[in-house]
């Protein structure tokens, strides 16, 4: 990681509310009450159930994520509602080695590993400034925690953008459900320089207020 990050917008989660920062209209927190936790839940429904079809429809509008016991939830909440979330969880087994021929390639990395989970957006806020708030948001969580590694179960159509943010295939894609996810794995300490930029671009804006001319198109 970078070490030209200042203080002032390195801290995460330091006081009860889970407020981590701001940006434009969005305020980014560590979900942390009962009723972010069931529009979470929500969310998840609409976009792994209805839009990516991963899984069967229950009817019910609501999806409860298989390791929301040892989830953290990064959420981008507007107005008192949650837009956007990201879940993270430092706990084998990890998700991303069900598709490993050697599963404990992971837990190997252990306890310096960190699996992004999942990753949901409102439709109408699939923007730049939610984009840019979590690849913030992530990054002060783990510099925070002192994780080295990400994993993730990425979408097959979404490769590109994975690959520009320095993430590299553990293995071939694996169906679930309707769609196709490929195990990839990220050395925080191997940044690609266009994310360094980027962070250090995200840091400045967050620190001033500032939120145009936002960076991330390229991994788009």
């Amino acid at each position: 990681m970078s070490d030209t990050h200042d203080q002032s917008a390195q801290s995460v989660g330091t006081c009860g509310s889970g407020e981590l920062f701001r940006l434009g209209s969005y305020r980014f927190k560590l979900a942390n009450q009962p009723e972010e936790t069931e529009q979470i839940h929500r969310l998840l429904y609409r976009t792994f159930v209805l839009e990516i079809g991963q899984y069967p429809d229950s009817g019910t509008g609501y999806h409860t994520d298989k390791f929301h016991h040892k989830n953290v939830y990064l959420v981008a909440m507007q107005d008192g509602m949650v837009k956007g979330m990201l879940a993270v969880h430092d706990q084998p087994p990890f998700s991303a080695a069900d598709a490993l021929a050697c599963k404990e390639v992971l837990e190997r990395l252990c306890p310096k590993l960190l699996e992004v989970r999942l990753l949901a957006v409102e439709r109408e806020d699939r923007g730049r400034q939610v984009l840019a708030g979590f690849m913030w948001a992530l990054h002060q969580y783990t510099a925070d925690k002192g994780y080295q590694y990400l994993a993730i179960s990425g979408l097959v159509e979404r490769q590109t953008m994975y690959l520009r943010a320095g993430f590299r295939p553990l293995g071939p894609p694996v169906r679930r459900g309707q769609a196709y996810f490929v195990p990839m794995l990220l050395d925080l300490a191997q940044l690609p320089k266009r994310v360094l930029r980027d962070l250090d671009a995200l840091r400045r804006r967050i620190r001033n207020g500032r939120t145009g001319a936002l960076p991330l198109g390229e991994y788009e």
